[in-house]
């Protein structure tokens, strides 16, 4: 989260004897509404401009936001392996908080791949952005955050890292929730779909499920666990149809892929299954496909929208205050039910 400015500042202080905040707040202009002494403003300006200090004029204009008429361009940098629609719901939530907070920003999108973060290093600069938001880093990408630092705030979104701002879900607890919810509604037998391809979150919601299910004494043998190739309807479709052909097939399934949830309830209307009376199903995720396929799918969502403005919101509290810790903001997944799985009654 630090970067060369933040060290100077700290060079800065040991040098002169003061606290970094103190010489934060003097080489931010702050020095006289914070009633520190014209003696000690001049020290530290002078020591600056000796040692070679360079401020970090894109987090002032951040600072700035709601007070004057400057902007900022904010880059995102998305994974391209997330789904369309969820970047259009998040860009929803940092639009619409910018509107309702007067943030003048724009926002610039960089596509990156899953795993290849670290060819984004040379644009990571204050020279290019007043900050970055980051969404779907892979365990590369986290070990490459976590061995630089940068001088331009950053939030990781999907993921909490310890060195960064992170704007997360808790996903391990999301695969808790379902199989805890299965077992309430007197299940014996789960299932689980998913794709050979996850990222870390679709590992943790994974393992959440499957760990909750084993101390709950449900049964979850290795015939009910079905990921495929791909994280679309066809892969969804055929992993439910190898579920159904068991001779005892699971009562309740656990789809980790929105798009997999449709061809795996397709799969089920093929077979004339009775949802809730012979087989439940929950997804994780929405997908927009959901508002016009029957029946109806229950899932667990996380609340997309609110990730962007959380995102953003964090972003501009980081540039306005001397952070020296990363803060994260933990977002609360929901339930919706429909057709294919009922509530706890």
């Amino acid at each position: 989260m630090g970067g060369k400015g933040n060290t100077q500042i700290t060079e800065i202080a040991e040098r002169l004897g003061l606290s970094a905040g103190t010489v934060s707040i003097v080489l931010n202009g702050r020095g006289d509404k914070m009633r520190i002494s014209k003696a000690t403003q001049k020290k530290v300006k002078d020591a600056a401009k000796e040692m070679g200090y360079q401020p970090n004029i894109y987090a002032r204009r951040l600072r700035s936001a709601g007070t004057e008429e400057t902007g900022q361009v904010i880059a995102v940098f998305w994974n391209s392996g997330y789904a369309d629609e969820i970047m259009g719901g998040f860009f929803r939530g940092l639009q619409r908080t910018a509107v309702e907070k007067g943030y003048h920003a724009e926002f610039y999108v960089h596509m990156f791949e899953y795993g290849q973060l670290a060819e984004c290093e040379a644009i990571m600069t204050p020279t290019r952005f007043s900050g970055i938001i980051i969404c779907g880093i892979s365990d590369a990408d986290a070990e490459f955050l976590n061995s630089h630092t940068f001088q331009i705030p950053i939030v990781c979104v999907y993921r909490h890292e310890k060195g960064y701002h992170s704007v997360y879900v808790d996903d391990y607890s999301i695969g808790v929730n379902a199989a805890e919810l299965f077992s309430q509604r007197g299940h014996t037998s789960v299932g689980f779909i998913g794709s050979t391809h996850n990222g870390p979150n679709s590992v943790l919601r994974k393992m959440g499920f499957l760990n909750k299910s084993f101390e709950l004494g449900l049964k979850t043998g290795r015939e009910y666990i079905r990921e495929e190739e791909g994280r679309d309807f066809l892969s969804g479709y055929e992993a439910m149809k190898q579920l159904l052909a068991l001779e005892n097939p699971p009562t309740a399934i656990f789809v980790n892929i929105p798009e997999q949830a449709i061809g795996a309830v397709s799969a089920c209307k093929a077979k004339g299954i009775r949802f809730q009376e012979e087989l439940e199903l929950l997804s994780m995720g929405i997908s927009k496909s959901f508002d016009y396929f029957m029946p109806t799918i229950s899932t667990i969502y996380t609340p997309v929208e609110e990730a962007g403005e959380s995102a953003l919101n964090l972003l501009m509290v980081a540039s306005h205050s001397d952070v020296d810790m990363p803060i994260a903001r933990v977002l609360e997944a929901k339930c919706l039910f429909g057709d294919t799985c009922g509530g706890i009654s």
